[in-house]
């Protein structure tokens, strides 16, 4: 059992999702899947929410994913993930049935189990507990088995101890793990993440260029030329001589880019100068592993040297080496804060994926073991089970 389990890494921008039964390897196209957190309702005027739900397995009112990026006709667009929090447990419902029917190809009556990742920080016990009630009673899974995102994102990096910073779309968490236990009472949270980043660069570009862009052209454009420079001082200075200049899309399009894309990446780095009150990407790290419970000092010094960036900004040219440049100036000098790197030997998608990663080889160890929640403790407990045999 594990080798067909179907692992779900859940975000506001996206799904990623696989099976765990093939090794890792750097040639690895891992996941197998990403699809887009979104649900079209067609025909909203003339059926309720509800009944579009219903239809969706015949093909009616509801497409997900993919299949919402495709749709023609009048439609309205859902999110059913928001900051972590599922908000729209319908929507979301259809989503799951068409990763998990359509694209990786379950067969009514022939399920299989499932391997959730969850940012704790975000959901709520009640959460978990619709998510086990829904894959047992509506999915009819052999088992489910969930985790919590940042212990995931570092068992990819074979750690079980460290910090992660996950910048995501819809915020940036910091979280402490120490050997295996996320430091939940240390965890924090900024006011932004890359929905930010996009909107403030969506309004730079279209200034620039007098004209609007898909969100399939600025995720390009974040993705290719978003960039953080090495100091306070460098920021000022590269605002100052940076030229225009002009970069190609993959579509072919052809737009005119300046300083902004430096300015978004300061955004982590001095918030207030775009109007966020809130501490600043390194201060939150550091307060973060100060609050840890764990006195010992020797592993509040071993969780600087592990700080491991996952999340879209994990691309970001210059982050990772801003970030630990500002974190040996916040830290005694008998710290040595460090990022970790991806493993050699790892696919080359760890880094944007690494929740999925880690959840990938946690599958094989827990539905192996027994780990996870089968039938029998549903029937026996109810949803409620989940608080007690998850890994969260």
């Amino acid at each position: 059992m594990g080798d067909r389990t179907a692992i779900l890494d859940h975000g506001s921008w996206s799904i990623k999702a696989g099976h765990a039964h093939s090794p890792l390897s750097v040639e690895s196209d891992l996941p197998l899947l990403v699809t887009p957190t979104r649900v079209r309702v067609y025909d909203v005027s003339t059926k309720g929410k509800a009944d579009a739900v219903m239809e969706e397995a015949e093909g009616g009112g509801m497409a997900g994913g993919e299949e919402a990026e495709e749709g023609k006709g009048e439609y309205a667009e859902l999110g059913p993930i928001q900051d972590g929090v599922i908000c729209d447990w319908d929507s979301m419902e259809v989503l799951w049935h068409y990763i998990l029917y359509e694209q990786l190809g379950w067969e009514k009556g022939e399920e299989e189990t499932v391997l959730i990742s969850e940012r704790v920080l975000s959901s709520s016990k009640l959460q978990r507990e619709l998510m086990t009630q829904i894959m047992f009673e509506k999915f009819n899974t052999k088992g489910v088995y969930m985790a919590d995102q940042a212990r995931l994102s570092l068992g990819s990096y074979g750690k079980v101890s460290g910090c992660v910073v996950d910048i995501g779309h819809g915020k940036m968490g910091v979280s402490c793990v120490v050997d295996g236990q996320l430091q939940q009472p240390s965890s924090e949270s900024l006011l932004f993440g890359g929905e930010e980043f996009t909107q403030f660069l969506r309004e730079a570009v279209q200034r620039r260029n007098g004209r609007q862009y898909t969100e399939k052209n600025l995720a390009d454009l974040k993705h290719d030329c978003m960039e953080v420079c090495s100091s306070a001082q460098a920021y000022l200075s590269e605002c100052e001589s940076r030229e225009e200049r002009e970069h190609d899309l993959p579509d072919g399009t052809t737009i005119k880019v300046g300083k902004e894309f430096v300015q978004a990446g300061e955004m982590c780095f001095q918030p207030h100068r775009f109007g966020y009150k809130c501490m600043s990407l390194v201060d939150v790290i550091q307060t973060s592993i100060s609050h840890t419970s764990i006195a010992d000092l020797n592993m509040k010094r071993l969780l600087t040297e592990s700080v491991l960036i996952t999340g879209c900004g994990s691309v970001v040219k210059g982050l990772e080496q801003r970030v630990q440049t500002e974190l040996r100036k916040l830290f005694p000098p008998s710290y040595n804060p460090s990022i970790l790197r991806r493993p050699e030997y790892m696919p080359v998608t760890v880094p944007m994926h690494s929740a999925w990663v880690g959840g990938f080889i946690e599958a094989k160890l827990a539905f192996s073991q027994n780990q996870h929640i089968t039938k029998y403790d549903y029937d026996e407990y109810g949803p409620s089970i989940v608080h007690r045999k998850t890994f969260l």
